[in-house]
């Protein structure tokens, strides 16, 4: 049977006020009566009743804003499932969440979405973060105002959040050039269609990517880089135009959305497959690209996962007053193939091995 404040009240020898203040940590308790309720609460394994302050709390609804980029992303329609999924789970607690996605990638539009989130008194903000000092001078004053901030995706250092959701990029840039370096043994030239200089995740994969192949495999050489915002038709001219201007390009990397396009441009010059492609996010598109063989690895960072996530810590946070145990909450890298699609797709049992 759960511990109650009135039993530990009776066990400190003080009022059900007294151990209220001291588990809340509200002022007005002597230190060494603060300390003995403590020690009682701590041997006696209390856990707060937050199910029963929510749902008297339900009654005023906990307001939660989410700013996404752009919605021709794929990815983004990823992490909306995962927050529906949270929704669903905690709309008991009174749970009231707010999507906003991004039409640019300009700071002055992330602004007065936040300007907005905390105008209408929202009580905590998840922000795929545009890395620009308004963007987080503004999120830090909203940060100062009590207003519970998580970013995710993008991290930047100078965002004063409560925690991180994401992967981390720069090893993922890193692992996309080591897996260039297998396709291409023989080295050669290669590109890279990047999604925007504005979010930090994409400027450390690009750095993650650049480091390995100049450190460890120097006999591969990148000759571009030019920015698409995720955006499929970009994506698609970038392509001609590097397969026009480098007619020996052995290997792409895009670092995010427009996959398509990049292969739409590699079947129009005639070389799908000649250029070993690799790309980020296990979407509609590259599901397919990867089942035709046009994309030959994709790494995946669970965007569906992250979505969940972002709700369940702030319901955390604001509901039960948990912070969470780290600053940053990883999300793994994951390789796919075509081979380990099929696996994943596939519900047939492994074929029986022959005498």
């Amino acid at each position: 049977m759960s511990i109650t404040i009135k039993q530990i009240a009776e066990l400190a020898g003080v009022s059900r006020g007294t151990v209220d203040k001291v588990l809340n940590g509200r002022p007005g308790v002597k230190a060494e009566t603060r300390e003995r309720v403590l020690k009682i609460a701590d041997e006696l394994d209390y856990k707060p009743n937050y199910l029963g302050k929510a749902l008297v709390k339900s009654r005023e609804k906990t307001r939660i804003g989410v700013i996404l980029t752009p919605e021709y992303n794929p990815f983004v329609h990823e992490i909306i499932q995962g927050i529906h999924q949270a929704q669903d789970e905690f709309k008991l607690f009174g749970i009231e969440i707010e999507i906003k996605m991004l039409n640019t990638l300009e700071p002055a539009e992330q602004i007065g979405i936040l300007h907005y989130f905390e105008n209408e008194n929202f009580a905590g903000v998840a922000v795929f973060p545009l890395n620009d000092t308004q963007v987080i001078r503004k999120v830090n004053s909203m940060s100062a105002r009590g207003i519970a901030i998580i970013t995710f995706n993008s991290r930047i250092k100078e965002i004063n959040d409560i925690c991180f959701i994401g992967q981390n990029h720069y090893w993922g840039g890193r692992t996309a050039a080591g897996l260039m370096t297998k396709l291409l043994p023989e080295g050669g030239e290669t590109a890279v269609i990047i999604s925007a200089t504005a979010l930090s995740c994409h400027q450390d994969r690009l750095k993650g990517f650049t480091d390995r192949i100049k450190t460890v495999t120097p006999e591969i050489t990148i000759r571009a880089v030019k920015e698409n915002q995720d955006r499929t038709e970009s994506a698609f001219r970038i392509m001609l135009e590097y397969c026009n201007s480098y007619p020996d390009l052995k290997g792409l990397y895009i670092t995010g959305g427009g996959c398509a396009g990049v292969c739409r441009a590699l079947e129009a010059a005639e070389k799908t497959g000649r250029i070993k492609v690799i790309s980020h996010d296990v979407v509609s598109d590259t599901l397919q690209l990867l089942n035709t063989g046009a994309i030959d690895f994709t790494l995946g960072q669970t965007p569906e996962l992250q979505g969940y996530l972002l709700i369940k810590t702030l319901f955390e946070y604001l509901i039960k007053q948990q912070k969470p145990v780290s600053g940053i909450i990883d999300i793994p890298i994951e390789i796919i193939t075509s081979d380990t699609l099929q696996y994943q797709l596939s519900n047939d049992p492994a074929p029986e091995m022959q005498e």
